[in-house]
């Protein structure tokens, strides 16, 4: 990422978080398996996504974007492995209780949650080149290691 000559506009990588985001959500909305700060945090992102595209000239908005990938990344990895409850892996089995959704949708917006997951990075990465891109400066840091 030294050069960080990449021409990639920012807006397909929001609409697919957008896509995602909603397809994450969408077991949520007949029983919980996941929060509604799940929805809130990463329609936040979105958003913000939105405003960063739209604005092309601010570069404190790429800076507010790249802050929000990162806190949404970690939130997502929490939010993902505390509300994952095993009941909804085993729907329909005897012995276990009814799930509000079918077993084939819970796993569908739990696996659009991992990747939306994993997206950010790749997200995140195209947003830290569109910050360089509008002037924002990165620091520059150099490991030096010295084995004696």
């Amino acid at each position: 990422m030294a050069g960080c000559s990449c021409n990639v506009p920012l807006w397909p990588f929001i609409l697919a978080h957008l896509w995602l985001s909603v397809w994450g959500f969408q077991a949520a909305l007949g029983g919980q398996w996941i929060t509604h700060s799940y929805a809130w945090m990463n329609f936040s992102i979105v958003a913000l996504g939105c405003w960063t595209v739209g604005q092309e000239k601010m570069k404190e908005n790429c800076l507010m974007l790249v802050i929000s990938l990162i806190i949404g990344f970690i939130f997502d990895i929490v939010f993902i492995a505390v509300y994952n409850n095993n009941n909804y892996w085993n729907c329909g089995k005897s012995g276990y209780v009814a799930c509000g959704n079918s077993r084939s949708e819970y796993i569908w917006s739990y696996v659009m949650a991992i990747i939306n997951c994993i997206l950010k990075i790749v997200t995140l990465i195209f947003a830290i080149c569109e910050y360089k891109k509008r002037g924002g400066k990165t620091p520059n840091v150099k490991a030096s290691v010295s084995v004696s």
